[in-house]
């Protein structure tokens, strides 16, 4: 099985995610408190933005994962293909 090596797009991809997740929900956190416990609309709204940005990055990396997987079978295959017709003649 190819090994599966992490660039440093992934890494980016990894911090950025994290980061997001953490100062997201300190800052929603902040607010709430901030606004004594009540949920207003725009609590709601900040916090349907922060789950909409967090899918999204998951969106992305799982994405990212597909393409790799894609040119990996591109690759098996055109070198199947490359050694077929190397057999034929």
């Amino acid at each position: 099985m190819p090994e599966n090596k992490i660039n440093s797009f992934e890494i980016v991809l990894l911090i950025v995610g994290i980061g997001v997740a953490i100062l997201g929900f300190q800052l929603i956190n902040q607010a709430y408190q901030a606004e004594t416990g009540q949920i207003s609309w725009l609590m709601i709204i900040a916090i349907f933005s922060w789950l909409t940005l967090l899918v999204l990055f998951i969106l992305l990396s799982v994405m990212v994962d597909v393409s790799k997987k894609e040119l990996r079978e591109i690759r098996t295959l055109t070198e199947l293909l490359s050694t077929k017709n190397k057999k034929k003649k």
